[in-house]
């Protein structure tokens, strides 16, 4: 486990796409990367792992019975929505895979391909051929009329 050092003075906005570890008031760590946040710091995160330690293994630690074999349960979450009021706090656990350079060289291609997807979808759904400056000609197909639910009546 590497801790990075991020600035005193960031904001969470700058840890997107960052491997963060989260407490939660009920004693569980969520780590996970942050996709998403809004006001009420509710977090979402991606690729996430529980960890928790067992109550009997709580009572353990209080009776200071038990001092470094704590088990830790661990259990995969994948994609989490955590409510902020239960967030106590965030650590910064990684950096992100990719630097901010790529995420923004990634951001062009996909917007790239979107285009690209965008436009095989226009060509087709028209009846027309498509000139050579990218523009369609004819009729483009009439979108089907709107039908009500079954058993709707009509006053």
């Amino acid at each position: 486990m590497s801790q990075v050092a991020v600035k005193h003075n960031s904001r969470l906005s700058t840890l997107i796409g960052y491997r963060l570890r989260v407490l939660t008031n009920d004693g569980r760590v969520y780590i996970g990367e942050l996709m998403a946040f809004d006001k009420y710091m509710n977090l979402i995160l991606s690729d996430c792992v529980e960890e928790r330690i067992p109550k009997n293994e709580q009572l353990k630690l209080k009776q200071k019975k038990l001092e470094d074999n704590v088990k830790v349960e661990k259990r995969t979450l994948g994609l989490v929505i955590l409510r902020g009021e239960h967030v106590l706090t965030t650590l910064v656990q990684d950096k992100p895979l990719l630097t901010k350079k790529e995420r923004l060289q990634k951001d062009k291609q996909d917007k790239k391909t979107l285009k690209k997807q965008q436009n095989k979808n226009k060509k087709d759904t028209t009846n027309g051929k498509v000139a050579k400056n990218g523009k369609t000609t004819g009729v483009p197909t009439q979108a089907k009329k709107f039908q009500p639910p079954p058993g709707f009546k009509a006053r």
